[in-house]
């Protein structure tokens, strides 16, 4: 692997891992129309690594309230058990709570049907197909943000639960993880900008805890660490730029346009699996 192959798989997985188009999905596609090989498990970990780092960036201050606020409620639970109550009403709390229950569910799809969706990744026309389906989802926020002058402002256990399901279903090949996470919490009544935030914070555990899975498939073999540098960073940088990008579209609106591209790249490359590369 060259400096540029590193740097374009960066640029890639900073774009793809934010913008609700699926990383997955791309990766199986152009995997199999441009018969390229994946890169290996420490450059893949490296590269979610690096967006793990732009999540990090972009909300640098969520993320140290609620570490803050994790460490406030653990010495209450153990020392002040009287003041429990108390903290289960402030808002970061209720956040942090949600973080951690979302990804209950999320964890037991996960393990309920690992065989079956690592299955989907050998069927390119299906990621194929599961990014158009991810276009119609994102089009019907274009209904969800008709009532954001009403929604709410804070993200319910209920929430929490049924976004968990969706990032749960995400792992299938194709379907956006940022897109359906976002469109759920809007069709549930959350604000735009809460529903980015809290889909963002809830990919941090899922993400840290796929790297830290990989890691049993590394094996012994020469490190190119110039190229992990390269490719980390230009993840990291490329993710945050998206993400900042993203959350300006967001609160504008106009989320729903990335339907657009979704249909183009699912139906191109479902009749290229179905016709030309069957």
């Amino acid at each position: 692997m060259s400096v540029i192959d590193a740097l374009i798989l960066g640029i890639i997985q900073g774009l793809t891992e934010f913008f609700p188009v699926s990383s997955s999905g791309h990766l199986v596609i152009f995997k199999n129309i441009l018969n390229v090989n994946t890169p290996g498990v420490i450059m893949e970990i490296s590269l979610h690594f690096g967006t793990v780092v732009a999540i990090c960036a972009a909300f640098h201050r969520d993320i140290f309230l609620l570490i803050k606020e994790a460490k406030t409620l653990t010495y209450t639970l153990i020392g002040k058990k009287k003041n429990v109550a108390k903290s289960y009403e402030d808002q970061d709390t209720k956040i942090l709570l949600a973080i951690l229950i979302g990804n209950i569910p999320t964890v037991i799809i996960a393990l309920l049907c690992e065989s079956i969706f690592e299955r989907f990744f050998n069927i390119p026309a299906l990621a194929s197909i599961m990014i158009i389906i991810t276009g119609f989802v994102l089009w019907l926020t274009r209904i969800a943000h008709v009532k954001e002058d009403n929604g709410r402002n804070k993200v319910r256990i209920v929430d929490a639960l049924i976004v968990g399901a969706a990032q749960g279903i995400a792992i299938i090949p194709g379907i956006s993880r940022s897109g359906t996470t976002i469109a759920t919490a809007s069709f549930l009544g959350i604000k735009r900008e809460l529903a980015a935030k809290f889909s963002f914070l809830l990919s941090v555990p899922v993400i840290i805890g796929g790297v830290i899975l990989k890691f049993d498939d590394i094996s012994e073999g020469t490190v190119n660490f110039q190229n992990i540098i390269i490719g980390t960073i230009a993840s990291a940088i490329v993710g945050y730029l998206a993400l900042f990008f993203l959350v300006k579209l967001i609160k504008k609106g106009k989320f729903h346009l990335f339907s657009y591209y979704c249909w183009s790249v699912g139906i191109i490359s479902t009749i290229c699996f179905l016709t030309v590369l069957k």
